[in-house]
């Protein structure tokens, strides 16, 4: 199942967005979030708990400068995907899009997809905040 979030336009360059989310698996700490506990991370990724419901594992997969940041997703739910991100832009600012691929049942794919498609937009508003902050 392929699920991919809204695109969003982001007020700061390509490489500030990329920097960003390859740096995002190797903080030693994350930006508070109140769903988000258990931040740890490593040179290999990161892992944290969502909201005491799943813990997960980054892991950085793929890096082309300014353009695509890619990661596998291990849970404690014995559910795994892929995520890419693609950045697009021009001189003024980026875009961003998030895209993530995963193995589910047939039966669960119409209960998970809205779910699915929330937190990957959620995730883009948090990208959005960190690379403009940066």
């Amino acid at each position: 199942m392929k699920i991919q979030s809204n695109k969003e336009t982001l007020a700061t360059s390509q490489e500030k967005v990329y920097d960003t989310l390859v740096r995002f698996t190797q903080q030693a700490q994350m930006p508070p979030i109140p769903q988000i506990t258990n931040w740890s991370s490593d040179e290999n990724g990161c892992s944290f708990t969502i909201d005491g419901l799943v813990t997960c594992r980054f892991r950085l997969t793929e890096q082309i400068p300014y353009s695509k940041v890619g990661y596998h997703i291990d849970t404690d739910k014995n559910l795994s995907a892929d995520a890419v991100i693609h950045i697009g832009g021009d001189a003024t600012g980026s875009t961003v899009q998030l895209e993530a691929e995963a193995d589910v049942p047939i039966f669960l794919q119409a209960i998970i997809k809205g779910p699915i498609e929330k937190a990957l937009n959620q995730a883009l508003v948090r990208i959005k905040e960190m690379a403009e902050r940066s």
